[in-house]
C-alpha cells in the first residue's frame, strides 16, 4: 500500500511523493508531524475537532490562525513555519497553489479534496470522507517517510451503508485507532469504486446547487478547473435564510453539512457555521 509518485508543483520542479494508504486523515497528520519531526506548527481555526485533536496528542506548540469569508489565511506566517492548510470543500485550490510558492513547509489537508493533486511537503485526504461505504482509509502523500512497519488495522465490514448508530461506533473506534494501514477489507473495497463516475458525480451535484444558489451566495472564492469539491459551499446573507433553507434541503432528504460551532463570536469563521451550508 505504499509507492513513489511524481507530482509537479508551480515552481516546475518535480517533487516526489510517497503514497502511503492509513486509516484515518488525522493519524496522517500524527504521521507527517513524526516524519518531519514537527515541533511547531500552525493550524486554523476553523478546522475539523478530530484534527486539531490529533495534534494535540502529539504534544507540539500549535498556533491557530483566522481565515476571511473566502477561506483564505489573514496570517502572515514565518517562512520555514509548518502550516496546515484545509481545501476547504475542495474548493480552494488556486489558495493552495498560491500558498505552495509562498512558503516552503506548507501541509494541505485534503479531507474534503479527495482528487486534489499533491502539493507542498505532504498532503492526505480521507477515502471513507468521499466513499460513505469505506469504514476507514486515508490516503497519504509525503515527501518524508518513517522507517518502521506500520500494523494494519484489521476492521472487517460489510459494504453497506451505515446507520447512524454504526456510524457513531465506528467515529468512537477510530478516534481511539493509533496510526495505521489502510484495512485489508476497506484496501479491496476502494479497489473496485469506479473513480472516474464519482468524479463525474460530484462534479453534476456541484453545478446542480451553484446554478440554483450562485447569485445569492456570499461567498466569493475562485474556482479552479482543476476542483473537484466535495460539496457546494453556500454562504447564506444571514441565519434565519440559512436555517430556513437547511430545513427545506432536510425534507427533501437532500444531506448537508454545517461545520464546527465551537469558536467565539468575534470570529468571523462563526458565521460559517451559523450561515454557511455545504450540500
Amino acid at each position: 500500500m505504499k509507492k513513489m509518485l511524481k507530482k509537479q508543483n508551480q515552481k516546475r520542479k518535480m517533487t516526489e511523493y510517497n503514497q502511503i494508504a492509513l486509516n484515518t486523515a488525522r493519524n496522517a497528520l500524527r504521521y507527517i508531524i513524526n516524519a518531519f519531526k514537527i515541533k511547531e506548527i500552525y493550524i486554523p481555526y476553523y478546522i475539523c475537532p478530530a484534527v486539531r485533536n490529533a495534534v494535540f496528542r502529539e504534544k507540539i506548540n500549535v498556533h491557530f490562525y483566522n481565515i476571511n469569508i473566502n477561506f483564505e489565511p489573514i496570517a502572515e506566517f514565518p517562512q520555514n513555519a509548518y502550516i496546515l492548510y484545509p481545501n476547504y470543500f475542495g474548493v480552494c485550490t488556486n489558495i493552495v497553489d498560491k500558498l505552495a510558492l509562498k512558503y516552503e513547509n506548507l501541509i494541505i489537508d485534503n479531507a474534503h479534496a479527495f482528487f486534489a493533486e499533491s502539493k507542498g511537503i505532504a498532503s492526505f485526504n480521507s477515502a471513507r470522507k468521499f466513499f460513505p461505504f469505506l469504514q476507514d482509509g486515508a490516503f497519504l502523500y509525503t515527501t518524508k517517510t518513517i522507517d518502521i512497519t506500520l500494523p494494519k488495522d484489521n476492521y472487517s465490514y460489510a459494504y453497506k451503508e451505515l446507520t447512524f448508530e454504526e456510524l457513531t461506533k465506528n467515529e468512537n473506534r477510530l478516534d481511539n485507532e493509533d496510526i495505521k494501514q489502510m484495512s485489508d477489507c476497506t484496501w479491496k473495497n476502494f479497489l473496485n469504486i469506479d473513480l472516474k463516475h464519482e468524479k463525474e458525480r460530484l462534479i453534476s451535484h456541484f453545478q446542480k446547487y451553484q446554478k440554483l444558489y450562485d447569485k445569492y451566495n456570499k461567498l466569493n472564492y475562485e474556482l479552479s478547473t482543476n476542483d473537484i469539491p466535495f460539496k457546494y459551499p453556500f454562504l447564506a446573507e444571514n441565519v434565519e435564510i440559512a436555517d430556513k433553507l437547511a430545513n427545506e434541503l432536510e425534507k427533501e432528504y437532500i444531506s448537508i453539512y454545517r461545520y464546527w460551532n465551537n469558536l467565539p463570536d468575534s470570529f468571523i469563521e462563526k458565521a460559517f457555521y451559523t450561515r454557511l451550508i455545504g450540500i
